[in-house]
């Protein structure tokens, strides 16, 4: 069981004095990484002008390049609120903070949650004060949907807490996440096309799971939506009201699955009985009439995650580029456009850009952000690298980066587009205040021009293929206020709009064939992603008579970022058995004679453009400058009482601001034997945390004395005044430095005539790098560096002066998808005047030895070890109950290392077998077998 895997220096004192001293710890390590020994950054890049906007019911965090997009998240707040209220039947009897950051890129950098934020975060609901935190990322109906989502959770939880209240009681029944999250998104979006696609794929392809299995998909888009259908179901044949009854029984029992039972009179297995039987029903019968892509068409790319096709020749041979997350990594990745067999294994996909990283490619935004290659070879493409992102252009001949481009004013870049002379690139650009428009981009006279300038969505834009027109996709269509998106043609030489399609439905990833006679593009007009093609798009765009359409496939699965070669065959995404796959149908347009037609005319009855409302100015009680106050997070007690030791007792108390960028922790403890040591055993610090600007820091006074024992000093009293200030800068998300300077007096006593005064001066310095990527049991890609260097010194004395190093460099090699061999060195030294021993051996460095039984100022180990997958899954089944167990994993290891103080005595060492196993994401169980060695012999006992 591990909870640490600092380098050891052993102290024995009372349980109390250890936890609060590593709480302490903590205090300061939340200024690195998410308060790990190693851990990614996260980076305050934008200093924010934070405002207060007052309504009804909210109190609003923005900044002003973001007011108006401020304005309107107001008005859907305040429209959730009416439409919940109603929902749950209930009120909240606070004033909801919510805090807005205008794109994906700021809100990472939020304090509110201390953990790096992943961009498929779209944002939270904060238990503790209340907050809601959400980014908008230009389109105003995700905007919409995202707020009213997370409030649901607010509803949800106050709504509970009060039933629990209002019987008494402190702890019951809360509910699971697929009930949690199912809800929340029930009731702020409608069934869509990429709801359909999900839940269509898992019972088509046999992976759906019911209820009393839910925990095997638990956090996954996949559960959502699930969740989602589940409440829906339940809401039509056994009435949406059994859903608020679930949440107020939750008093009565301790587990969830006996509220689900008392309200529908059957528990999770009988329900599961019904309700998969109802799926089946509802999607089986469309195996009849469509197929699924991988019968009737060509793969090209089956393995992990793969997105956003580009079609490419290199040395006259056909190459398809496209973006995915194959390893964990999410990357750039090229492979020949040539069909695969069921048993092909994908061994000439080649790796271009590796993201995820280093600080150059931090994201990709896979799920949103075409690339582009042009005839010349050179890819086009956006990553994010620091606090916005970058225009990257590639050659793949040379296969390196030949230019770099960032815009001052864009957060964001999407889908860039060459043109087809190779001079110029179309993109969509995500402004500071939250909106999205179209830009062009001349690579050599390194000049922009934005073509688009309002709040409306506009994005994926193509080229004609004669230069003078672009389509993309946009919400400016008259249906756009209802979440609809159509494509739109604009003339590049006057930047004239009109219209290419019309409707309710979602069209998306427009792409001109190379001679211009079609257009393909996927749409959700049926239910779910299919192709579709409009024939000569130009001449229709102008065209007064009604859009002619053609479907191009009914496949079971959605169909994505359609992708023309110059022959007119087709490559295009999918998602199939759980995996975005990338196709390719070599003569596409064989279909047209099988292909539906569809007469599409563009009524527009408004010509007025549509926008959301903002809050009316009257609903405005207040608008001022964002002053701290600070709350009260958590506050708590513990008392201890040992045979030994005697009684001790403390507590501890945190306070924040709303936007947690000013933190401050108040700690008290004693561990008085006798009321008359009370004061000389009196323990207490205070810690400020500032995390506001990119330099974070903290500065603390403490006084702790007590009686502590340690091997090398025995049974001593010791009295320690001071105060600790650390500064940390984070170069990126993986590497950072930091400097910690403590002061102190020491006043030491080992009670036989032996006492020890000094006023301490430490210095410390660290360089951290971390990029790895972790399995179930650990890191598996990547590596960990960490180098801290410092300087113990007494100024007034010279009783203590010692130098501290360490050195930590671990490497993990890649052998595949779920194994890896893993390479550590570690060193550390304690050199000087009173120098503290490193305590060494047991399960995380020196395997096989004794916890702690090795000691001494230096230490170094040489660790290696091979991680593979062992059990996937393993299930035991009691006569009232069943456990299983996912994810074990093996481990072959070979361990060197030793702790001496003067000469090296040499290596001791170990090897054996391991077993890995996450225990609820919170613990990682470890079981190590093998033997010992000396390096002249093998020791004889396992």
């Amino acid at each position: 069981m591990v909870l640490s895997n600092r380098p050891k220096t052993f102290m024995r004192r009372t349980f109390l004095v250890t936890y609060c001293l590593l709480l302490f710890s903590f205090i300061f390590s939340s200024l690195h990484a998410q308060g790990y020994y190693f851990g990614r950054n996260k980076v305050q890049y934008t200093d924010f002008n934070w405002q207060i906007m007052k309504t009804e019911h909210f109190d609003i965090y923005y900044y002003p390049e973001m007011q108006k997009l401020a304005e309107k998240g107001a008005f859907f707040a305040e429209e959730s609120y009416r439409f919940l209220e109603q929902k749950f039947n209930y009120s909240v009897t606070y004033r909801i903070p919510l805090i807005f950051y205008s794109t994906h890129m700021h809100f990472q950098q939020t304090n509110v949650t201390p953990g790096f934020i992943p961009e498929s975060v779209g944002g939270f609901f904060e238990f503790i004060k209340g907050r809601v935190v959400i980014p908008g990322n230009g389109d105003l109906n995700e905007f919409r949907h995202v707020i009213r989502h997370e409030l649901v959770h607010v509803f949800m939880h106050t709504k509970i807490a009060n039933v629990l209240a209002r019987y008494d009681k402190i702890d019951g029944a809360y509910p699971p996440l697929w009930f949690t999250e199912g809800l929340a998104e029930y009731w702020s979006t409608e069934w869509d096309a990429q709801a359909e696609m999900v839940l269509q794929d898992a019972v088509l392809n046999n992976y759906v799971v019911g209820l009393h299995d839910m925990y095997q998909i638990n956090g996954t888009f996949a559960m959502y939506k699930i969740g989602q259908d589940v409440l829906n179901y339940i809401s039509i044949h056994f009435g949406e009201d059994k859903l608020l009854r679930m949440m107020e029984s939750v008093w009565k029992y301790p587990y969830f699955e006996q509220c689900f039972q008392e309200v529908l009179g059957m528990d999770y297995k009988e329900f599961d009985h019904q309700y998969l039987y109802h799926l089946k029903k509802r999607y089986y019968p469309l195996l009849k009439d469509h197929d699924f892509s991988d019968q009737v068409s060509q793969t090209i790319v089956r393995r992990g995650y793969n997105f956003k096709p580009a079609y490419f020749e290199l040395n006259g041979k056909p190459y398809v580029a496209f973006v995915g997350n194959r390893t964990g990594y999410s990357s750039i990745y090229m492979r020949p456009l040539k069909p695969l067999t069921f048993k092909d294994k994908e061994k000439d996909v080649e790796l271009l850009v590796k993201g995820e990283a280093s600080s150059d490619f931090e994201a990709f935004h896979i799920f949103d952000s075409k690339i582009s290659v042009n005839k010349n070879g050179i890819l086009a493409f956006s990553s994010k690298s620091g606090e916005n992102d970058v225009l990257y252009l590639y050659s793949i001949p040379d296969q390196k980066i030949i230019a770099r481009h960032s815009f001052p004013g864009l957060v964001g870049i999407y889908s860039p587009s060459w043109s087809p002379d190779g001079q110029k690139i179309v993109f969509s650009g995500l402004s500071f205040a939250g909106y999205k428009d179209l830009y062009l981009f001349e690579a050599d006279s390194n000049k922009l021009v934005q073509l688009t300038d309002d709040f409306y969505n506009d994005d994926e834009p193509a080229w004609s293929p004669d230069g003078r027109f672009i389509a993309f996709t946009s919400d400016r269509t008259q249906m756009g206020i209802d979440g609809a998106s159509n494509l739109f043609l604009l003339k590049v030489e006057d930047g004239e709009l009109r219209y290419l399609t019309f409707g309710k439905q979602q069209d998306r990833a427009p792409a001109f064939s190379s001679d211009g006679q079609y257009l393909a593009f996927t749409s959700d007009m049926d239910g779910s992603y299919n192709i579709y093609l409009l024939k000569d798009p130009i001449k229709a765009a102008y065209s007064r008579e009604p859009v002619q359409l053609l479907k191009m496939t009914s496949y079971l699965g959605s169909t994505f970022d359609p992708c023309w070669t110059p022959d007119h065959g087709l490559l295009y995404g999918t998602f199939e058995n759980g995996y975005f796959q990338i196709r390719f149908e070599p003569d596409f347009l064989s279909r047209i004679q099988s292909a539906q037609m569809i007469s599409k005319p563009i009524l527009i009855s408004d010509t007025r453009p549509w926008q959301f409302p903002g809050v009316k100015p009257d609903l405005i009680a207040e608008r001022k400058p964002y002053v701290r106050k600070y709350d009260l997070d958590f506050a708590q007690t513990q008392v201890s009482q040992d045979p030994i030791w005697g009684t001790t007792g403390g507590g501890q108390l945190a306070f924040t601001d709303v936007l947690g960028n000013d933190q401050y922790y108040i700690l008290i403890y004693n561990n008085a034997r006798v009321a008359s040591e009370f004061w000389k055993s009196f323990n207490v610090a205070v810690t400020r945390l500032s995390l506001e600007h990119r330099v974070n820091w903290g500065i603390s006074l403490y006084r702790f004395a007590g009686y502590y024992f340690y091997p090398a000093d025995a049974y001593f009293y010791e009295e320690r005044v001071g105060a600790i200030a650390t500064f940390s800068y984070p170069f990126s998300q993986f590497s950072r430095i930091s400097f910690t300077q403590n002061l102190a007096y020491s006043d030491k006593d080992w009670f036989f005539n032996k006492r020890r005064q000094a006023y301490l001066s430490s210095n410390f310095i660290s360089f951290v790098n971390d990029n790895s990527i972790w399995a179930s049991s650990g890191p598996i890609d990547g590596q960990r560096i960490n180098i801290t260097f410092g300087n113990t010194y007494d100024l007034r004395y010279s009783n203590v002066n010692y130098l501290t190093g360490l050195i930590d460099l671990r490497k993990y090699f890649r052998l595949g998808l779920r194994s890896a061999y893993a390479v550590r060195f570690l060193s550390l030294f304690n050199e000087g005047r009173e120098t503290l021993q490193y305590y060494f051996g047991g399960s995380w460095d020196l395997r096989l030895y004794r916890r702690w039984s090795l000691h001494g100022k230096r230490i170094l180990l040489i660790s290696q070890e091979l991680r593979f997958p062992l059990i996937d899954q393993l299930g035991i089944r009691f006569p009232i109950a069943s456990m299983r167990f996912s994810g074990i994993r093996g481990a072959l290891f070979f361990d060197a290392g030793n702790a001496w103080n003067n000469k090296f005595p040499g290596f001791l060492g170990s090897f054996g077998f391991g077993i890995r196993f996450n225990l609820g994401n919170v613990l990682v169980l470890r079981l190590d077998i093998g033997r010992r060695t000396d390096f002249k012999s093998i020791g004889k006992k396992t």
